[in-house]
């Protein structure tokens, strides 16, 4: 699932709408890249949390991609970071 531009507010639904229907897929794994997001708002990676959760009841694994300072710095300061592992590409990410 790659996200580019700004994530914010009036793009939120759609974000989450995606996201939904991403991690309750059939796939072993979801990731959501982050490498073109210019903008994270707080509620779309505070939504990140309850779509890891609900993926992993479904057997699903969401992983991160996100290298951009601006993006990783929204995940730490609202606690997201430490819940997934760091992966530079989509590729590590499907291979992990």
């Amino acid at each position: 699932m790659r996200v580019e531009g700004e994530l914010d507010a009036a793009v939120f639904p759609e974000f989450a709408k995606a996201l939904d229907e991403a991690v309750t897929s059939s796939s072993r794994a979801v990731v959501v890249d982050f490498r073109q997001t210019r903008f994270l708002s707080i509620g779309s990676a505070l939504a990140l949390p309850a779509a890891k959760e609900a993926a992993a009841a479904g057997g699903v694994d969401l992983r991160v991609v996100a290298t951009r300072r601006e993006v990783e710095r929204v995940l730490e300061v609202t606690g997201v970071r430490p819940l997934f592992c760091h992966f530079r590409t989509v590729q590590a990410a499907l291979e992990a």
